[in-house]
């Protein structure tokens, strides 16, 4: 190794620390900037870039140097790059300046996000949901564990959509809870007449009626 400017020197550790913490997909790198040519004096996971001690500056480095504007910015964050195959890499610089505010060197640190892209593609596509109400007309799924709890819950959903007790429903509204309770398959399960007789005030047989009656309307419709 060339003989490194003492601040520079005291980063060299750090190289090794950030790559071991930060893992193989992270490219860490120390830069000499008196020399640009052959900046890099220490580099780990240069697999990622493809580069090695004696490597040049890159273009955005010496852009770095010359710009005015970085003049008294301390780092630069998160900012996007390629590899030279297309890869995109996080990258972040940091300037290393002596005691008297001239830029010495950079270290920086360049992330292959390949695999956390890759993460977060199947994620979003995991979590692509469709909604059940535009499917199905119902907002959410029962689990119910007991046939009561089914017949419960659908019982409410059906009294909180009219307002009021079922008993006070005039004809037409009882036929058309009627018409949705069978939409749902509730009648599909055992004890739900009987339910729903208790809920209007009325017969079972008065139900079954109901029942005929809104299956004949809507059969029509369909026709």
């Amino acid at each position: 190794m060339k003989k490194l400017h003492p601040i520079l020197k005291a980063f060299v550790p750090l190289v090794k620390a950030l790559a071991e913490t930060l893992g193989p997909d992270c490219e860490v790198v120390l830069h000499d900037v008196s020399d640009p040519e052959h900046s890099v004096v220490a580099i780990e996971n240069g697999h990622i870039t493809g580069r090695n001690v004696g490597s040049p500056l890159t273009d955005f480095g010496l852009y770095l140097l010359r710009s005015p504007r970085f003049r008294d910015v301390d780092y630069v964050a998160n900012y996007l790059t390629r590899t030279n195959d297309g890869r995109k890499l996080r990258s972040t610089t940091v300037f290393i300046r002596d005691e008297f505010n001239t830029t010495i060197g950079f270290l920086c640190i360049n992330y292959d996000t390949t695999k956390a892209t890759a993460v977060k593609e199947f994620i979003e596509q995991f979590l692509k949901l469709q909604n059940l109400e535009e499917i199905a007309g119902t907002k959410e799924e029962k689990f119910a564990s007991k046939v009561d709890e089914l017949l419960a819950e659908a019982m409410q959903e059906i009294k909180s959509l009219t307002g009021k007790p079922l008993r006070f429903a005039s004809r037409e509204e009882k036929l058309a809870v009627i018409k949705k309770l069978d939409e749902k398959g509730f009648f599909l399960l055992k004890g739900a007449v009987e339910m729903l007789a208790r809920e209007l005030g009325n017969s079972k047989f008065t139900v079954y009626a109901y029942l005929r009656e809104a299956r004949r309307k809507n059969d029509s419709i369909m026709i």
